[in-house]
């Protein structure tokens, strides 16, 4: 250190004009040097791996085509395409023939002859125009001049003789012309022969030539007016995504690894095209970074919105779907609103989009009446041990609270008594009873024992309906009688149809039921339901847990949600979640994840849970949880929003109340449902699939067989129950099925339609060449045939189809009903008899139509 000071010292007193610099301009320029390369190095590498992205993207992509390109070279019908170039050179090598080069060099000379006599032609017909002026004006002013009336006759005979020509050159053309085509348009012929051929070549050769002209960049799409800032103003969303994502549409990226493979769902992007609708909206992330740890917001760990990976995304469809059950390609969005809907958990939490949902328990005032106090005890003690698969969660009551809600239940029914006539159900024949609950469609809600078939099908742990393998300890059978026969006798708004059973239906099916006991042993409890304190505190109980929020309890109709309010439960952050003393790893998910499975983890002595636990697979767990994550209150401005108009609110209302009778158990509406044909045999015993309702029925037939089911397939076992709907609910059906079709409810009188009786004479012999009736039965199975193989009777078609419907079912049966044994008796509008009505197919299937709805007797 001396030293260096020592150095300095002398430097000093050197003179200024004698000391030398050269080292040290020498130092700093070198750290100049250095340091702006490691700048430039840093901007160009460094910082910016999106162009390391690019290079090897547009790397494999040039790899890929040339695969593609080998692969049509290798394909190529090369005998095919030999003998096409060989005519394509015989065809082009006749252009050079004498006749060709003759005809074509005959119609260059005609047509500088048809340009001479044309305008030749003109200029006559000017004169002559000119002439007849002076002509006519001679007339009216009253001293008609000769010599303007003979020019004007020599024009027009001039004119004459130049049309002649013109008619004479064009005949003439017109002929060489003619050959000159045939010889061209064999040569056009052959090349369109060879374009399929080579049309892979042609294609990888395009794409290869547009990735050697690709330039490196930063990709942007920018969403103006897509969100608001914190002062609520609108704001752009910027998205760079695409800088790194190369290969989202490219159909050869489909097994490559990220960042370069294709979208999964390219029919996804139709609806939600990433080039003006960018990709955060829908798998969030920072999308104005460049690098991946920021993009993702792997290492913003500040970042509100990190990425959602793998199935992950479906949560942000709630953003723009929180009024929606069911989208499109929604996927696992689907499976966990369904969830939601049928566990009930807006019972409990306030839940935008769920505030109007009626509650999914049974009324529970009058339970005496339906089963025992012994039963209810256990059954409130822990749910899951009668029926692990049921909806009702456990809320892990000890014996002192079980029995204390047993004891204000039972006490509710001394209050509201429900009268049950004894003995009523005796009589019964247990094995009639069991095959009627096989056939007539119990199955379509109930699973009894170990045929799990139709829950394995709905794809979910729980069932919707009470499981019936224990039911003959639990229920008691005079009340099970008079609840089979009419389930809203003993609650009003009960979803248990009828079906419409006779008294020895009815009495059959009990005894059935009362064989299913449940023959495990259980230590007897002496149970003091009627001590006022126990009752107390049974009410009390009832109260905190909410149990008001699922069932209709009398006196507890204006109870509030009892428990927090979910709508931006999403946006929760990780600081926000007490994970209590357990050992779960601090993230979003963990957190979500065990306290869905077991609510009472967290439990500590400063913090109690009450929430229960569902027994949910883990699989349903993660499901949840994806819509959890996309319960929050950011939402794009309206413009980017699917629009939730009059249609799509009277589709979302029918499919809550579909829901909610669980008509999806046994028919198909839109996409989903259907699953009671996983517990037939043959399919063709299934309900009918119900998308093409709304355009398929007639409104008035609609309304009167929701509100009194009629038969019509008599010869299958599965009954149509009677859902008691009223007006209300039969119209929000009707609008729902309308809606699909984009068709609104209407008043129209179907007597109007008039049948042209040409048509319906037509048809008939149609209907007849075409067999009908020997699967559309009006009586008695035809031999040979299973009931499976029958269609409905077409005597009620009259006042049941739509006219316009009937034929737009026979252009093409399999796209309105997919699997259909109709068959297409029309196809690519062929008609089948080539001479009536001039082979018309359209007309012919008119006049189908118009003989079927001549048929009488149906109602």
């Amino acid at each position: 250190m001396n030293g260096l000071f020592s150095l300095f010292s002398k430097r000093a007193e050197t003179p200024v004009e004698t000391r030398d610099y050269g080292k040290i301009y020498f130092a700093l320029s070198a750290l100049l040097f250095l340091g702006t390369m490691w700048a430039v190095l840093d901007e160009v590498t460094t910082r910016r791996p999106w162009k390391e992205y690019q290079d090897e993207y547009l790397r494999l992509s040039e790899q890929k085509w040339n695969e593609r390109l080998q692969q049509a070279i290798a394909n190529l019908d090369s005998t095919a395409l030999k003998e096409l170039q060989d005519s394509l050179q015989q065809a082009q090598g006749k252009l050079s023939s004498p006749e060709y080069k003759t005809a074509a060099s005959q119609i260059a000379i005609i047509d500088e002859e048809l340009l001479d006599a044309n305008r030749d032609y003109t200029f006559a017909k000017s004169r002559a125009d000119e002439a007849y002026y002076f002509w006519k004006k001679s007339v009216h002013e009253g001293h008609e001049d000769p010599g303007a009336k003979k020019k004007y006759d020599d024009e027009v005979t001039l004119m004459a003789k130049h049309n002649a020509r013109v008619n004479e050159l064009e005949t003439k053309r017109n002929e060489h012309d003619a050959l000159v085509k045939q010889y061209n348009q064999a040569v056009k012929d052959i090349q369109t022969k060879i374009k399929p051929l080579r049309a892979e070549i042609e294609n990888a050769l395009m794409k290869i030539e547009r990735v050697h002209a690709s330039t490196i960049q930063i990709k942007q799409v920018m969403s103006n007016n897509f969100d608001r800032t914190n002062f609520a103003t609108p704001k752009a969303r910027i998205d760079r995504c695409q800088t790194c994502h190369l290969g989202w549409n490219d159909e050869n990226m489909d097994s490559v690894a990220q960042p370069f493979t294709s979208h999964p769902l390219p029919e996804l992007l139709k609806l939600h095209n990433p080039e003006t609708f960018g990709c955060t909206p829908c798998h969030r992330g920072q999308g104005t970074a460049l690098t991946a740890g920021l993009a993702h917001g792997d290492e913003d760990h500040y970042w509100e919105w990190p990425l959602l990976k793998g199935k992950e995304v479906y949560a942000s469809c709630n953003s723009c779907h929180s009024n929606e059950l069911y989208v499109k390609n929604g996927d696992r969005f689907n499976k966990a609103k369904q969830m939601l809907f049928e566990s009930g958990c807006f019972g409990c939490h306030e839940i935008k989009g769920y505030l109007d949902i009626p509650k999914i328990g049974p009324e529970i005032n009058r339970l005496s009446a339906k089963t025992n106090d012994e039963w209810l005890f256990r059954w409130v003690r822990n749910p899951k041990d009668y029926n692990q698969h049921t909806r009702m969660p456990n809320f892990r009551f000890n014996d002192e609270q079980a029995e204390a809600i047993t004891a204000y239940l039972t006490n509710l029914s001394k209050e509201n008594t429900y009268p049950v006539q004894k003995g009523i159900s005796s009589g019964g024949n247990s094995e009639r009873g069991k095959q009627l609950v096989e056939t007539v469609g119990c199955k379509g809600c109930h699973t009894i024992g170990e045929d799990t078939r139709v829950r394995d099908a709905r794809g979910f742990s729980y069932d919707l309906a009470p499981e019936l393998s224990r039911a003959g300890s639990k229920l008691d059978p005079d009340w099970a009688f008079q609840w089979i026969k009419n389930p809203r006798q003993y609650r009003a708004d009960a979803r248990m149809p009828s079906l419409r059973l006779t008294d020895q239906e009815a009495k059959d099916i009990v005894a059935y039921l009362m064989t299913l006991k449940d023959d495990r042993t259980f230590e007897q409890k002496t149970l003091s339901l009627d001590n006022p304190e126990t009752i107390k505190k049974g009410d009390k109980l009832i109260r905190e847990f909410g149990c008001a929020g699922c069932h209709s309890i009398r006196g507890m109709e204006k109870e509030g949600k009892v428990s927090v309010a979910l709508s931006n439960f999403g946006l929760k952050r990780v600081d926000e979640l007490d994970f209590g003393d357990t050992k779960v790893p601090h993230t979003w998910d963990d957190w979500v994840f065990n306290k869905i499975k077991d609510a009472r983890i967290y439990t500590t002595d400063r913090i109690i849970s009450k929430m229960p636990v569902f027994a949910f697979a883990d699989s349903e767990i993660v499901t949840l949880r994806t819509l959890l994550r996309g319960f929050t209150k950011e939402q794009p401005e309206p413009n980017y929003q699917h629009a939730f108009d009059k249609n799509m609110q009277a589709i979302e209302a029918g499919r809550k109340l579909t829901g909610y009778y669980n008509c999806i158990n046994c028919h198909q509406i839109e996409e989903i449902g259907g699953t009671i044909k996983a517990s037939l045999e043959d399919e063709g015993y299934a309900p009918p699939l119900l998308r093409p309702e709304g355009a398929k029925v007639q409104e008035p037939w609609l309304h009167e067989f929701l509100n009194s089911p009629s038969t019509i397939r008599p010869w299958l076992n599965i009954r149509m129950p009677s859902f008691a709907m009223n007006d209300s609910e039969i119209t929000i059906v009707s609008k729902y099925f309308l809606a699909m079709h984009k068709k609104e409810l209407e008043l129209r009188n179907y007597k109007n339609f008039v049948q042209n009786p040409e048509l319906a004479n037509g048809g008939k012999k149609l209907f007849e060449d075409f067999q009908c009736l020997s699967c559309h039965t009006t009586g008695t199975i035809p031999e040979g045939k299973s009931p499976s193989e029958l269609a409905p009777n077409l005597l009620l078609a009259k006042n049941r189809l739509k006219p316009e419907w009937i034929v737009e079912w026979l252009k093409n049966p399999e796209a309105i009903q997919p699997g259909t044994r109709m068959p297409g008796y029309f196809p690519d509008m062929e008609a089948p008899d080539p001479e009536m009505f001039g082979g018309d197919a359209l007309k012919q299937m008119q006049a189908l139509r118009d003989h079927v709805m001549t048929l009488q007797g149906g109602k």
